[in-house]
């Protein structure tokens, strides 16, 4: 534990709150425990209702990954999970490789977001992404979310971004640190910016991988922006020629399997890919929709796409299902609950009129949409200050890294958040999808972004060196 650690804990950080953090040895882990992170952990006892300190309190679990340098840097770099509901522990620990050139000098602050993890979470029996990947039967999904909103331990209004910053200050204030360097991943990165914005004096740099700017409302471009990178990979696929030759007219063969799901499911037995249990699985076009909504996310797993597409095709639905265990075990711990609070206060109530035509042209219709509109019918607004959704003004250095092809937060929308912003750096990936910092060049960008005296020096030299992941033409990987 560092000294201004061991400061906070006995409480005598300068501080008009009083707050205290006490930190001591645990580990953090991921993927059932599989993955583990050495840390110091603690919790910060906040008030639910930031406009009632005296009224009902919830705890934020709170974990200060040590820098490995004897004297680090006074300023950490907190992470911020993106989803909403991923929790900042868990995201950590899957993607701790990232942050290893950071870590040398730095500390790294994770804090679970009130309603994940392990702060006072707002987690569900079952879940909309479950579902989404399993039925298309909207009337299910709803039914789900009136159960969990029902079950929920809090109430979600006081679950939103407007009042997490405020609970970072007060960890940033307990820790004793004077100024924090932010990383925020898709709507992380709208944590990060409103951060930014209520604390200029605390903030320090900020990177924002996936950028989402305040005004743009989650959800209702995510159909067209997920159908261009599908139709990206379908045109890199036309264009190689060992792509071509093994799966040739990949768009209509898609297209076609679509449709075919979509008018006659078919059943697999299949041996359970963690349990190794004979399970019955019933595969129909919206298994195939939210499989390929998600593997579009990254190359490496896009690259997998025209091969499972062919062998789907050719009537073998095991391989799909199987992927439906390893994407819905890729959600676990995603916070449901959160999710709605985020979204059914921020976003849903200021998407405007939807194309709905163009949402149909779509490989996934207007399905996504038309759930997230009926669910938020059900849940409550929450708090949300009145500037949330204006762009940020700021002077202070900003690196923004956007995937090519990121299905989510594609790179225009860097350059909206960037309108008010005076000192940025804004990088965009070839070939790459969502979350810049998984490349070996996004993470020498972030590490040095933190240390260099003028940020627009920053060397991107080894962004023209990105390729794209080689395309799975067989069993055995991509061709020679």
């Amino acid at each position: 534990m560092t000294a201004r650690h061991a400061i906070a804990a006995v409480g005598l950080a300068a501080s008009a709150q009083a707050a205290e953090i006490t930190l001591s040895p645990c580990d953090l882990s991921a993927a059932g425990g599989r993955l583990e992170v050495d840390a110091q952990c603690g919790t910060l006892t906040v008030p639910r209702d930031p406009r009632d300190p005296d009224g009902k309190a919830i705890d934020l679990f709170v974990a200060v990954v040590d820098a490995l340098a004897e004297q680090g840097a006074p300023d950490p770099l907190v992470v911020i999970a993106g989803g909403p509901g991923q929790a900042a522990t868990s995201f950590y620990v899957t993607a701790e490789a990232a942050f290893a050139r950071v870590v040398r000098k730095r500390d790294i602050v994770l804090v679970d977001q009130r309603g994940t993890g392990q702060s006072a979470p707002l987690m569900c029996e079952g879940g909309e992404d479950d579902l989404f990947l399993e039925s298309g039967n909207i009337d299910r999904m709803i039914d789900a979310s009136r159960e969990c909103l029902e079950g929920l331990a809090h109430d979600p209004r006081f679950f939103t971004t407007s009042v997490a910053v405020r609970d970072l200050d007060r960890v940033r204030d307990a820790l004793g640190y004077a100024e924090l360097n932010l990383y925020g991943i898709s709507y992380g990165t709208r944590v990060a910016q409103h951060y930014m914005r209520r604390y200029p004096d605390r903030t320090r740099r900020v990177i924002l991988d996936g950028v989402l700017p305040p005004a743009v409302a989650l959800g209702a471009d995510v159909p067209l922006a997920s159908q261009a990178a599908l139709d990206a990979l379908f045109d890199r696929c036309a264009a190689d020629a060992a792509c071509r030759q093994a799966f040739p007219d990949l768009r209509s063969r898609f297209d076609a399997v679509l449709a075919r799901l979509r008018e006659t499911p078919a059943e697999v037995t299949l041996d359970h890919p963690r349990t190794g249990d004979a399970t019955d699985v019933v595969v129909d076009h919206w298994m195939l929709i939210g499989v390929v909504r998600l593997l579009v996310y990254q190359p490496q797993t896009a690259s997998l796409l025209p091969f499972l597409i062919d062998v789907v095709d050719r009537g073998d639905y095991s391989a799909l299902a199987t992927q439906v265990f390893l994407l819905t075990e890729g959600l676990e711990g995603l916070s449901v609950g959160l999710n709605n609070a985020v979204v059914c206060t921020e976003d849903v109530p200021f998407q405007g009129d939807v194309d709905l035509d163009a949402q149909a042209a779509t490989y996934m219709g207007t399905t996504f949409v038309e759930v997230l509109e009926r669910t938020c019918e059900l849940w409550p607004r929450g708090l949300m200050d009145d500037d949330l959704r204006e762009l940020v003004t700021s002077d202070k250095p900003v690196l923004m890294l956007s995937g090519e092809l990121d299905p989510i937060t594609p790179p225009h929308y860097a350059q909206r958040a960037a309108a008010s912003l005076t000192n940025v750096v804004d990088v965009v990936a070839p070939a790459q999808g969502h979350g810049m910092l998984m490349t070996t060049c996004g993470q020498r960008l972030a590490a040095e972004f933190l240390d260099i005296d003028v940020a627009s020096a920053l060397d991107r030299s080894c962004v023209d060196r990105i390729r794209p992941a080689p395309i799975f033409t067989s069993r055995m990987g991509p061709g020679p």
